[in-house]
């Protein structure tokens, strides 16, 4: 438990990559989350939960999210400095909504740089908060998902949460 990282019998691929993972979800993150490098592992988090659809985001929240990314990552929308190659919809909505809905992705670009134009003035810190308090009302958030079989072999979910412990169908989180 105490052996450096380098010590451990690791495969010797350089750079190492490691991952902030929480186990621990806040009720309130504007209350619960205070200091700026928390706030910001706990966003990166949450948004790769997100895209990666472990946390279930309806389309018109996943674009709203999306703006609020650009917003962070980008700040304030200006016509003249960003254009559409600059809005990379693979890394801002999940992959399950891009196929669901049809769209050009002109079309994903311009409803996301609608909500983007409303987020004028905001800083950094405040975009990812704002991020942070919509994603904490999604369903699935802060549900932390382990593979368990029944006693006929069957594949299940056992979702773990700050409320208790809840039993889904494998193909149903």
């Amino acid at each position: 438990m105490y052996k450096k990282v380098k010590d451990q019998n690791l495969q010797k691929m350089y750079p190492w990559r490691f991952k902030f993972r929480v186990k621990l979800y806040p009720e309130d993150v504007s209350l619960n989350v205070i200091q700026d490098t928390t706030l910001r592992l706990f966003y990166m988090e949450v948004k790769e939960q997100v895209l990666a659809d472990g946390v279930y985001c309806p389309p018109e929240t996943s674009i709203l999210l999306a703006s609020y990314v650009c917003q962070e990552k980008y700040g304030d929308f200006d016509p003249e400095i960003y254009h559409s190659l600059m809005i990379d919809i693979d890394y801002l909505l999940p992959a399950r909504v891009i196929t669901q809905h049809r769209l050009r992705r002109s079309q994903w670009e311009e409803k996301i740089i609608d909500c983007w134009l409303e987020h004028k003035d905001q800083l950094r810190e405040e975009s990812m908060l704002s991020y942070l308090k919509i994603a904490q009302d999604l369903d699935m958030y802060g549900i932390n998902y382990f593979e368990i079989y029944n006693r006929k072999g069957s594949k299940l979910w056992l979702g773990i949460d700050a409320l208790g412990i809840n039993i889904y169908h494998h193909n149903d989180k």
